[in-house]
């Protein structure tokens, strides 16, 4: 059996193991996701069907505007019957025949225009709700691929931060006390949030704010025993969201663990001149994944 110790170990593994990489694609994607190709194949069969009624339409338009020349042709015709009919009073009955003939297919073809007209309206109606739920579904599944690239991150920074802390830092004995993604929390940890819950030194919203923060490690310097608490939010593009956040924890990290170094992070793949200022003038150390890695 394969030891899984990191992030590439768990890609190794299933690259070796096709049944393992569907079972874990199963249950990652959304049923949505897995189901868009139907959801587009029906979309072309109603796009292809609103073609068709368009180009019956044209045609029944087409065949209209020939009955129209027609009925042009029928009433000349039946203007020199009338002027005949001074003349030739017997031939009346006929051709006063033929003009509501004429005239009664013109209504007819009238008739289907618009019968036409209304299967085409309809047509275009749930083209239109198809697109609605089409784009709905492509934000969702916008949203599920955005949560997934946030998992990653959060994994990556928690499989390399003894690397990442200890360049940077020099930082010894780094362990992890708290992660989002596995769900991780060191019960002395813990014990300590709830005990400073308990005794008023947090509030309920703050020890929710450790408790909701993507990463906590404790470490220490080299050379001195004094623990240090890093916190950390990770995100693919960070923003001032992401700063205010870690600053809230490391206030109530502060409370909770009055004698030790308190220090936040935020890491993530992208930043804005205005955001990383942010970070740098409240203390906020800013990582960014390929600078580092």
């Amino acid at each position: 059996m394969t030891t899984v110790n990191t992030v590439e170990d768990i890609i190794e593994a299933l690259d070796a193991n096709p049944i393992l990489l569907e079972a874990l694609r199963a249950r990652l994607l959304t049923r949505e996701l897995l189901e868009l190709p139907r959801v587009v194949a029906r979309l072309a069969a109603s796009q292809a069907k609103t073609q068709e009624d368009v180009a019956r339409l044209a045609i029944a338009q087409a065949k209209t505007q020939e009955d129209v020349a027609r009925l042009f042709v029928a009433q000349a015709e039946t203007q020199k019957e009338m002027a005949r009919l001074a003349a030739v009073q017997a031939t009346m009955g006929e051709e006063m025949k033929r003009l509501a003939i004429a005239q009664a297919k013109t209504q007819e073809d009238v008739a289907r225009l618009a019968v036409a007209q209304e299967k085409t309206q309809v047509a275009q109606e749930k083209t239109q709700e198809e697109v609605a739920r089409l784009a709905a579904f492509q934000a969702r599944m916008g949203d599920d691929l955005a949560r997934l690239k946030g998992d990653r991150l959060e994994m990556k920074l928690q499989g390399n931060i003894h690397s990442v802390l200890g360049h940077r830092m020099k930082l010894r004995g780094t362990r992890v006390v708290r992660a989002a993604f596995p769900s991780v929390i060191i019960q002395e940890f813990l014990n300590a949030i709830d005990s400073a819950a308990d005794d008023g030194a947090v509030t309920d919203d703050q020890r929710n704010r450790i408790l909701a923060t993507d990463l906590i490690v404790a470490a220490r310097r080299a050379g001195a025993t004094q623990t240090i608490y890093i916190s950390f939010e990770a995100a693919h593009s960070l923003d001032e969201d992401d700063v205010r956040r870690v600053l809230e924890t490391g206030d109530a990290l502060a409370r909770v663990f009055p004698e030790a170094e308190i220090m936040g992070f935020i890491y993530g793949l992208s930043i804005n001149e205005r955001d990383r200022a942010r970070a740098e003038a409240n203390g906020v150390e800013v990582i960014l994944e390929r600078s580092e890695f």
